[in-house]
């Protein structure tokens, strides 16, 4: 297996060994907790380990959230809105889209954003394959890996205290509407019946309703067999993550930020992780999701986790093939 820390210890990234030319490289982001503000905040570490000058500022504002830039940028990353200013300012820009397709059009408001601003991009980045077709409709969009901080997201070493259950299943989404993990208890009720020890820990709700609501369903279901968290915000995910065994996500048709358990050495399964090769895929339902954790545990050493995160899901990746894109329209 892995052993953490080992990786790239007293050397540049490999990723990033070959010689580039620096390029000035400005993110427009919202000040937010959420997965893009994370991805976003990756990306540009690791655009700086590159050798490029970063800057991420409020596109409503202009406030500098992260780095500064001499002078005028080499290229415009737009990640949530853009600053008028830069509207015709003749630099290159590229959005990059970490929203789910259907999503951005159920809220009312991220698709129409998003179509309003195309006509000033010169091309998109998206990061799942099984979304390319519908950005590519609006404007060229070119599809590299979605990656992690593999620095950050790691085993941690001498982990004893583990949440409860064998396995100890975890989800740790941030809930609204319909990302919730209805699906997930129904599925947990229907292992815990073959796995008795199977326990299921909620983490990150944030939303008084949403908190009643399962708690309602809880008792009613009597869930207290087998689920024995239900938590709010979560100080440190990679922490949690060794704290476990299998992550589930309840986001449909794709997948987001909970493949940071890959990283941590954990097992991830989502009814939107469809990667070739990865053996613990499910449809989105109960029966289906109960399933893959049941065949996860049975086989859970047949995969190499943080090996599965260093091949698909790094960072470093992502930043070498975008920087590759961003040279394009220099």
């Amino acid at each position: 297996m892995h052993r953490a820390g080992t990786r790239r210890q007293g050397r540049m990234p490999r990723a990033f060994r070959q010689e580039k030319e620096q390029m000035k490289l400005l993110h427009f982001m919202k000040k937010e907790s959420s997965g893009l503000a994370r991805t976003t905040l990756e990306l540009v570490k690791y655009e700086e380990l590159a050798g490029h000058k970063t800057c991420i500022r409020e596109p409503g504002t202009e406030t500098v959230i992260w780095g500064h830039l001499n002078g005028d940028a080499d290229i415009e990353l737009i990640h949530s809105q853009l600053h008028p200013s830069s509207y015709h300012n003749g630099k290159p820009k590229v959005m990059w889209m970490h929203g789910e397709p259907l999503s951005s059009v159920g809220n009312g408001v991220s698709m129409k954003a998003i179509v309003d601003l195309a006509p000033v991009c010169d091309a998109f980045i998206c990061m799942r394959k099984e979304e390319h077709v519908i950005w590519n409709s609006i404007r060229r969009t070119h599809l590299v890996p979605k990656g992690i901080d593999l620095d950050v997201y790691k085993p941690l070493p001498g982990i004893t205290e583990k949440l409860s259950g064998a396995p100890a299943v975890l989800y740790y989404e941030n809930w609204r509407g319909q990302r919730n993990p209805l699906l997930l208890c129904l599925a947990m009720q229907l292992v815990h019946q073959k796995i008795p020890n199977a326990r299921l820990h909620l983490y990150n709700c944030n939303d008084k309703k949403m908190l009643d609501t399962f708690r309602a369903l809880i008792a009613n279901n009597k869930w207290w067999t087998f689920l024995r968290s239900i938590q709010g915000p979560v100080d440190d995910v990679n922490l949690l993550l060794n704290r476990v065994d299998i992550a589930v996500s309840c986001l449909y048709p794709l997948y987001a930020r909970s493949i940071e358990a890959f990283g941590a050495g954990k097992a991830f399964i989502s009814a939107g992780y469809k990667e070739e090769g990865y053996p613990w895929t499910c449809d989105y339902t109960p029966e289906s999701m109960a399933d893959a954790i049941i065949r996860c545990w049975e086989g859970y050493d047949k995969v190499d986790y943080r090996k599965w995160a260093e091949q698909k899901h790094d960072v470093q990746e992502t930043v070498r093939q975008s920087i590759g894109i961003y040279e394009r329209y220099l």
